[in-house]
């Protein structure tokens, strides 16, 4: 990965934990002709040791499996929204306080039925606090039916720029 010209915005691992958990859309980012395909998704997550994977769920079929089925290589992005730092009469000095993760790495089309219930029941978490279980059951007829993608991260990195601290 390219070094951050930024240096002092750079984020260290703690921080983009924080950002993955916090926020709920990712930005899955597709190799297309000619040009890249974006899509938001919500998601759910697992880390194993310092490896991110990313589960996303939809349909069984569309652009974004066929994509992925022609070349797995995505990029991600998920960012805590963004907030003006104004500078009052100053153009040049506005800017954002905002934080971010971007990645890249290898997507699949996940068709076992354990793996997607995994996936699912990390989603499931992510989003509403509550296990898979928690909710009415699910038979595998239903598990299959869905369509999950699985992102195993090869690198990543997190950026900040963070609202000034309040004057005491």
């Amino acid at each position: 990965m390219q070094p951050m010209r930024r240096r002092e915005r750079q984020i260290e691992l703690p921080e983009i934990k924080a950002i993955i958990e916090q926020c709920k859309v990712m930005h899955i980012a597709m190799n297309d002709q000619p040009f890249p395909y974006v899509v938001p998704t919500n998601y759910g997550y697992e880390w194993q040791d310092d490896t991110l994977i990313l589960y996303s769920h939809g349909a069984r079929q569309g652009k974004k499996r066929t994509l992925i089925a022609n070349d797995p290589h995505v990029c991600v992005e998920i960012d805590g929204g963004a907030t003006l730092m104004a500078a009052g009469q100053n153009a040049p000095h506005y800017s954002a306080a905002y934080q971010s993760v971007i990645g890249f790495g290898i997507a699949e089309l996940v068709d076992d039925v354990a793996v997607k219930r995994h996936a699912l029941d990390l989603l499931m978490q992510h989003e509403t606090g509550r296990q898979l279980d928690a909710f009415d059951a699910l038979p595998d007829h239903k598990i299959q039916g869905v369509g999950v993608i699985k992102i195993t991260l090869t690198e990543f990195s997190g950026k900040a720029h963070h609202l000034p601290m309040p004057e005491q």
